[in-house]
């Protein structure tokens, strides 16, 4: 193992060139920034596409997941009436008619 650093120095830049380079680069980009200040309301007004954008993406996610929720909900009203006349029916020890169970499904109402 060779203990000595490595002489990178014929890898460095030609410093006035380098310098050349590096202010160009950076009056071009001082030309770009000038050109593109705009008034805070310019700059939010662009920001408009973007945000309509993420907005119809979330809208797109969340609707379904409401119907799916939604749904669910239902059924779960609809077990809860039926649990609630079923309890009610076994207290008073009778069985149901076919309309009062259509009733009890019906958004849990009972008889």
């Amino acid at each position: 193992m060779d203990e000595r650093p490595l002489d990178l120095r014929a890898l460095d830049p030609d410093p006035g060139r380098w310098g050349a380079f590096v202010n160009a680069t950076m009056a071009r980009v001082d030309d770009a920034l000038l050109l593109r200040r705009q008034d805070p309301l310019a700059l939010i007004a662009g920001w408009r596409r973007p945000v309509l954008a993420a907005a119809a993406a979330l809208l797109l996610v969340l609707l379904p997941v409401e119907v799916v929720l939604e749904r669910r909900e239902t059924r779960a009203e609809t077990v809860r009436g039926l649990v609630a006349a079923s309890t009610a029916w076994a207290q008073e020890g009778r069985a149901p008619t076919g309309a009062e169970l259509l009733r009890a499904m019906d958004v849990g109402g009972m008889p």
